[in-house]
């Protein structure tokens, strides 16, 4: 511990040295004749999977855990959540992460060179002859002939004080030390380890970037987070056992992954044993905007409005003026829900997003003893930068009172500094920088705004707009969303106008869609005990279109949604809370973000 409290970050080195031939499965098809493939990361290198060493240093602590001087899996690689034997999960405070091939016979892998293929094969024997089965011999992926030297390295973090480092890196190392060989098919000689070690180093100090006077002007600063790792990030899945990634890092993954960075940093479970820090007291009111991917040479792109439409000739239009179907249509007239691959690209162009790829990880659930769970596989599909491509967003303070304020923002800067870990289910690591872009598109209230002026309010991501018991009601077709979402714009304009003022805007119509947000995690994770109510989701793109009444404070209105998002509206408040307690979707986690009349580029209809 240093003396200002900071526990500093340990990074061990680990190399392992495997006689070939080796194998760990891949899930890639690989070229014809080939019956397995070797496990590959996203950048094409054979890896030595993080998991798969943790469960065989795991094995060893379990066995020899006392006359290690008490290593302890636990406590280091944490454990699952309640079950019949265990009653309480635990994080892994050590920060795992796969191995690469470096060399070979102590000549650098490179990619880019051409490669020959060394294929390694044996044959299928009969069970009951013990006999060679007719055309069963095997061909398995090498990357080297047999008993060429392959070096793998990489890197795992944890915040430790130097004292528990030491003992935790000569754990690990007599862990792996006792590896007579590592992957499948061990039975015949594959994977023979021939060298292991493991180093340490430790960064002192707090990192901090050069100061850079007006940085956090009017409590506002945008960042950009760059990562090689392959990220899975509020994964869904429609499969059962495929998890599938958006592109996107929502402002509350950024923010409980700087929570739990703040907490290890000071060797505390819960920020509320951190009084003193300013940081951790007005944490809650801290609101940090999504990440959305964006080309590392322009600012921070926003969604497609919902008012778009693609016509004939195969243009864009926006109708966000028309509250129903133009007198003399210009042809056939397709939302974005009937749009094809044609017209996304047509629409995307020059909007300044960022590409990413998907790449497909598939791994197994393990048992109690450490084995994989028969039936038990399960994928990751992450999404992977290109290059060029980084993350932007926003940390606004504006809730915070301004006699902590500089406390808070340098404090989340020394945090930033540093880069961001563990981050979603890969548990990848990111840099993060302070970023002076703007944005691709811009926004805000026009400035020869008028009386009668239609202006349109477009969701940069997904917001809770009003309760789920609007569309609790028989039969369904009697919800009457116009008058749920007025009601609402309403009510977040009376809060900012005061309730004995008019409204400055008047609603009018919308462009949106909806889908539930539900399902076993959360409802355990958040109900409390309450019974099972999913929350109705305004989804990202949706428009709303307002006409003026009052210039002035029409200004003012817009410009705070601009500025701080959309609060949460009054009913839903009352009926589905509005802390993190209650459930995930709260204007300071990223939701909610609005820009208002957004110059996109394209004519109105």
């Amino acid at each position: 511990m240093s003396a200002d409290g900071i526990r500093p970050m340990q990074v061990f080195t680990l190399s392992i040295t495997l006689e070939a031939p080796y194998l760990v499965h891949g899930n890639d098809a690989g070229r014809y004749g080939l019956h397995a493939t070797l496990l590959r990361d996203h950048r094409r290198r054979p890896v030595l999977p993080g998991t798969l060493l943790a469960g065989r240093i795991t094995e060893v602590w379990k066995a020899h855990g006392t006359d290690l001087g008490g290593a302890d899996p636990y406590h280091w690689f944490g454990r699952p959540g309640p079950n019949e034997a265990i009653e309480e999960g635990r994080r892994s405070r050590l920060r795992v992460a796969d191995l690469t091939l470096q060399a070979i016979d102590g000549e650098p892998f490179d990619l880019k060179k051409p490669t020959h293929e060394f294929d390694a094969t044996r044959v299928q024997l009969d069970q009951d002859t013990g006999s060679v089965q007719h055309g069963a011999l095997l061909a398995v992926e090498q990357v080297s002939l047999p008993g060429a030297e392959l070096t793998f390295s990489g890197k795992w973090h944890v915040r430790a004080d130097n004292g528990e480092a030491e003992t935790l890196r000569k754990q690990l190392l007599v862990a792996l030390q006792l590896q007579t060989q590592l992957g499948a098919w061990r039975n015949i000689g594959f994977g023979r380890v021939i060298k292991v070690d493991v180093t340490r180093t430790a960064e002192g100090g707090v990192t901090r970037w050069p100061p850079q006077p007006g940085a956090w002007a009017n409590g506002r600063r945008r960042f950009a987070l760059t990562s090689d790792d392959a990220l899975c990030l509020s994964a869904s899945t429609q499969r059962g056992n495929v998890f599938v990634s958006v592109d996107h890092v929502s402002g509350g993954t950024i923010k409980g992954v700087l929570a739990r960075m703040l907490a290890e940093r000071h060797g505390v479970k819960s920020l509320d044993e951190l009084p003193r820090l300013a940081l951790a007291r007005h944490f809650d009111r801290v609101r940090v905007t999504h990440a959305l991917p964006a080309n590392s040479d322009g600012g921070r792109p926003v969604p497609l409005p919902q008012s778009l439409v693609s016509l004939d000739d195969g243009k864009i239009r926006d109708a966000f003026r028309h509250a129903a179907p133009p007198d003399t249509p210009p042809g056939t007239v397709a939302f974005q829900t009937d749009w094809k691959g044609r017209d996304f690209k047509t629409a995307s162009a020059d909007q300044g997003w960022g590409e990413t790829l998907p790449y497909l990880r598939v791994r197994t659930d393990i048992n109690g003893e450490g084995q994989a769970k028969d039936g038990a596989l399960f994928a990751y599909d992450c999404r992977v930068a290109e290059a060029g491509t980084r993350w932007l967003f926003d940390i606004d303070l504006s809730a915070v009172c301004e006699r902590d304020r500089g406390s808070v923002a340098q404090s989340l800067d020394d945090l930033l500094a540093e880069g961001l870990a563990p981050i979603g289910k890969t548990d990848a690591r990111a840099t993060v920088e302070p970023c002076d872009a703007g944005t691709t598109w811009t926004s805000g209230a026009p400035k020869d705004l008028k009386v009668n002026d239609l202006v349109p309010v477009l969701l940069v991501s997904d917001a809770v707009l009003f309760p789920t018991t609007a569309i609790e009601v028989e039969p369904p077709a009697e919800v009457d969303l116009v008058k749920w979402y007025g009601q609402s714009f309403d009510a977040l304009q009376r809060e900012i106008v005061g309730e004995g003022s008019p409204l400055p805007l008047a609603y009018g119509h919308h462009f949106a869609t909806q889908r539930l947000a539900g399902g076993d995690y959360l409802h355990r994770r958040y109900s409390q005990g309450q019974a099972y109510r999913p929350l109705v989701l305004t989804e990202v793109g949706s428009v709303f279109v307002f006409k003026v009444v009052d210039v002035a404070e029409a200004r003012r209105v817009l410009d705070h949604w601009q500025q701080r998002g959309l609060a949460l509206p009054p009913e839903v408040r009352k009926v589905h809370g509005a802390d993190w307690k209650r459930h995930p979707y709260l204007p300071e986690n990223g939701h909610g973000e609005v820009a208002v009349a957004p110059r996109h580029g394209f004519d109105p209809l």
